[in-house]
């Protein structure tokens, strides 16, 4: 299913992807994408500890992956990040270069575990926590957490800090890996398509009111680039 991988990171891809927390009702998708649109990339190892997927770089060393991207004409939110065409692109902050198969490889590679997801009381999500920072362009360059592209105008407050955790989401049975088909990579109202997810959900039940931050200059089109850091030890015990 995954030709095209090394070996090993095509099993972790597999084995990586079956987790399905019933957090959500999976929305209604608008057309599912054309058959072959998605183009899963080769491992490409550039030095002891990095490799190269694509436009997705990955450095076991440090346990990040990092990948360009660029903003989304949007002002409504429900999720993060989108793949290239993903349908939740129009609510959705960034669309990243990289597909589902191949954005979820790369952080398997860093040693993240799916088997460690699980939901708890209260709608929270626990599991591998990650760090995820937007580097935006200048004058002068900046890096912001990822929580700072989500804005409450109700409030006039940016999202709070909060855990992302890697979930790695599920292969349907038609074949086709979730974020693929329904088109998000990254949310914070608890998806199942969604690889990675706040640990509590943000917005729900006040859809409009979460907007893209207009506070930090943001344009549609502007290229950024996102960075996963993994925390705790890889693929060790919680």
């Amino acid at each position: 299913m995954i030709r095209g991988f090394l070996p090993v990171a095509a099993g972790l891809a597999l084995a990586a992807v079956r987790f399905n927390p019933d957090v959500s009702a999976l929305r209604q998708s608008q057309a599912p994408p054309a058959p072959g649109q998605t183009q899963n990339q080769a491992v490409e190892r550039l030095g002891k500890d990095l490799y190269r997927l694509g436009k997705t770089r990955v450095n076991t060393a440090t346990r990040e992956v990092t990948v360009t991207g660029t903003v989304n004409p949007v002002t409504v939110l429900e999720f993060l990040a989108n793949p290239p065409r993903g349908l939740k692109a129009y609510e959705s902050a960034l669309t990243l270069d990289t597909d589902g198969v191949t954005f979820n490889t790369a952080l398997v590679l860093t040693g993240l575990e799916r088997t460690h997801a699980r939901l708890l009381p209260g709608r929270v999500l626990d599991g591998d926590k990650v760090e995820l920072w937007i580097d935006l362009p200048g004058p002068p360059p900046k890096r912001v957490r990822a929580e700072r592209l989500i804005y409450d105008r109700s409030t006039n407050q940016e999202a709070p800090d909060s855990a992302w955790i890697y979930t790695g989401s599920m292969f349907l049975e038609n074949g086709r890996y979730l974020p693929d088909q329904d088109g998000v990579l990254i949310g914070f109202v608890q998806n199942r398509a969604a690889i990675i997810e706040r640990t509590e959900t943000y917005g729900i039940g006040r859809y409009g009111a979460i907007v893209l931050n207009p506070n930090l200059g943001l344009q549609p089109g502007m290229t950024v680039t996102l960075t996963v850091k993994a925390l705790g030890p890889p693929g060790g015990d919680r």
